[in-house]
């Protein structure tokens, strides 16, 4: 511009001589070329302003699009490299910006559990895809306040205090029926909030716990059955003692069934045997010989219905209990001169077994519940039998672990029918 004006100061001086001595043509002609050679030189300098215009504008998006080579004066190509040393500055800032978003990503990304990120101005800076569904957040919801995110005052204060504090902050909550535990964890400047869930942990805990409270209650009542009768034999009259002593006998039975009962609960919770091959129909034969004698007694007949092998991938023992307690109860609970029987098929890929019996069935309403740990039916009856409360809770226990399902079907009144489906080849 400064040069088109120069262009045509001349310009406007030759005129003015040329008018001074009378040379019109002349006159126009000098004035036409300075008015030329000025629109050139307001059209070069006016290109390179606007190719400076968009290479700042450019810089919004990340993109540094280069210049044309330099031309110009002096004071032009120190301009442009002026504006070029600026652009290089703000490309390097906004490196440096990009480089922490992505580690935080990065950081949030590598845990299985919801996490995120609070930048230190207190919006969302980061988050893993478990916590957006947490949340409900969309792929792009950043810039988020703690209390949008999570949902919870406490969860705000704790990570305002994980800030200043510089320690890690712990708080629990609970959203439908699931048992949080959230962390706040300082990171610099920015905190780190990860949510863990503690429903199973929780659940865990309360069925240890009523497990101890029944087990103590059940073991305190033969202990204290025994305890008693011990000592009224010690001053009964003759003629008594015999009949304390069959009760004394019948109570430490009990307690040993509901040892043995407990101990193998623990053991197959706790015990990671290999698997082998194992011939169920044999398991089969062996538990029907074993309560032979106390079906003949009550005129109970077994019926057998097996093939001469049927293999299944599992631990021997743990396929044991589950035989020995279907077909022990079936026998216990029948009624006398009932029937019991027990099949044995090939369907696809598993080995189903079933144990029915004609005896007392059981109510609907108890059907969700008897796999139940010392759950029973009928108290009185029950302990009248010797059960105690653990064998279908042993069964399905040892049946999942194989990775089986076993279902049961009842009329109260007319017997039970279980059926448990093995698969022959354990699943990874």
């Amino acid at each position: 511009m400064t040069r088109a004006v120069l262009w045509v100061v001349p310009a406007v001086a030759g005129l003015s001589a040329a008018v001074a001595g009378g040379s019109v043509p002349v006159v126009v002609g000098a004035l036409l070329g300075g008015l030329v050679v000025g629109v050139v030189l307001w059209s070069v300098q006016e290109s390179r302003v606007n190719a400076l215009q968009e290479r700042v504008a450019a810089w919004g998006t990340g993109a540094r699009p280069s210049l044309a080579p330099e031309r110009g004066a002096a004071d032009w190509r120190e301009l442009r490299a002026g504006v070029d040393r600026l652009g290089g500055e703000l490309a390097q800032v906004q490196a440096e910006l990009q480089s922490v978003v992505p580690w935080a990503q990065r950081l949030v990304a590598s845990l299985d559990e919801p996490a995120f990120v609070f930048a230190e101005d207190g919006w969302l800076a980061a988050a893993n895809d478990a916590g957006r569904q947490m949340s409900g957040l969309g792929p792009d919801a950043d810039a988020s306040s703690p209390l949008a995110v999570l949902g919870s005052v406490a969860v705000v204060d704790a990570i305002e205090e994980a800030r200043t504090s510089g320690q890690l902050v712990a708080v629990t909550d609970e959203r439908a029926g699931r048992h949080l535990r959230i962390t706040a964890s300082p990171l610099d400047d920015d905190v780190l909030v990860v949510v863990g869930d503690r429903t199973r942990e929780r659940q865990v805990e309360e069925l240890r716990r009523d497990f101890v409270v029944n087990a103590s209650h059940e073991l305190k009542t033969p202990v204290t059955a025994i305890a008693t009768l011990a000592e009224a034999l010690e001053v009964a009259p003759e003629e008594r003692r015999e009949q304390l002593v069959a009760r004394l006998n019948e109570q430490s039975q009990r307690l040993t069934r509901l040892v043995h009962d407990l101990l193998d609960l623990r053991m197959l919770e706790e015990t990671e045997e290999e698997f082998v091959s194992v011939d169920l129909a044999e398991v089969v034969r062996g538990a029907v010989d074993g309560v032979r004698s106390s079906a003949a007694a009550s005129g109970i007949e077994v019926v057998l219905d097996l093939p001469p092998s049927a293999v299944v991938v599992g631990r021997q023992r743990d396929l044991a209990l589950v035989v020995d307690n279907l077909v022990g109860n079936a026998v216990q609970y029948n009624r006398d001169d009932g029937e019991v029987r027990v099949s044995l098929r090939r369907e696809n890929g598993t080995q189903v077994l079933t144990v029915a019996d004609t005896g007392i069935g059981i109510p609907k309403h108890a059907l969700d519940r008897i796999f139940e740990r010392f759950y029973r039916v009928d108290v009185a009856r029950s302990r009248e039998r010797g059960g105690t409360g653990l064998g279908l809770s042993i069964v399905r226990n040892a049946v999942e672990r194989h990775g089986g399902r076993i279902t049961v079907d009842s009329l109260l009144g007319a017997g039970t029918t279980f059926t448990v489906r093995l698969p022959v080849e354990p699943s990874a």
